[in-house]
């Protein structure tokens, strides 16, 4: 069993506005990340959310998904983390995922899950080019170090790179949305695509 874990809990204070509730394609941003990992095969959902969570959780009704609350989200995604962590029960393993990534699809989520499932490493981590980045898959004995993260968690994977496996995704899914210019591209690149 793994869980997929969307970090949707920050403030978007760069945006202006709740990035995450802004329509992409037919759908909210945070709609859209949720649904593909919910479609990728994983087992359980849950969503961390904080910052306006009254109006996030809305926007995800009918999907198969749970939420946990984080309301120290202006700490730091660490926070995050440690509520999810904490929400994860038996769970043998987790993939984490960012909200504001909304071009990494159902079916590179897919290809994580199965270099994971392969086993021989107990982390699996996405590269996009030059750049690791989420979503990255992690076996349980490292929860109790992601439950210590300030931010990201760059330093658990540095400290364990001989137990990382790299799956190689386009560079052009890591576009992520935290300004206004940014969602302008977003929303070429999806009328691009269609």
């Amino acid at each position: 069993m793994i869980t997929g874990v969307i970090l949707a809990a920050g403030a978007a204070t760069r945006m202006g506005t709740n990035k995450l509730l802004l329509p992409l394609g037919d759908e909210p941003i945070v709609r859209r990340t949720v649904r593909q990992v919910a479609e990728s095969g994983v087992d359980d959902v849950l969503v961390v959310v904080g910052c306006e969570h009254e109006r996030i959780v809305p926007a995800l009704e009918g999907l198969p998904c749970r939420h946990a609350l984080n309301a120290d989200y202006a700490t730091g995604m660490g926070s995050s983390f440690r509520i999810a962590i904490g929400e994860l029960g038996e769970s043998p393993a987790a993939m984490f995922a960012l909200a504001d990534q909304p071009f990494v699809a159902a079916a590179d989520y897919r290809r994580m899950l199965e270099a994971f499932r392969e086993r021989g490493h107990g982390i699996v981590c996405a590269r996009y080019g030059d750049v690791t980045a989420p979503p990255h898959v992690f076996d349980r004995e490292f929860f109790p170090e992601l439950a210590l993260l300030e931010h990201g968690a760059r330093p658990v994977l540095q400290r364990h790179r001989d137990r990382t496996r790299i799956v190689e995704l386009p560079p052009d899914l890591l576009l992520d949305i935290d300004t206004p210019q940014d969602y302008e591209r977003a929303k070429r690149f999806v009328s691009e695509a269609r």
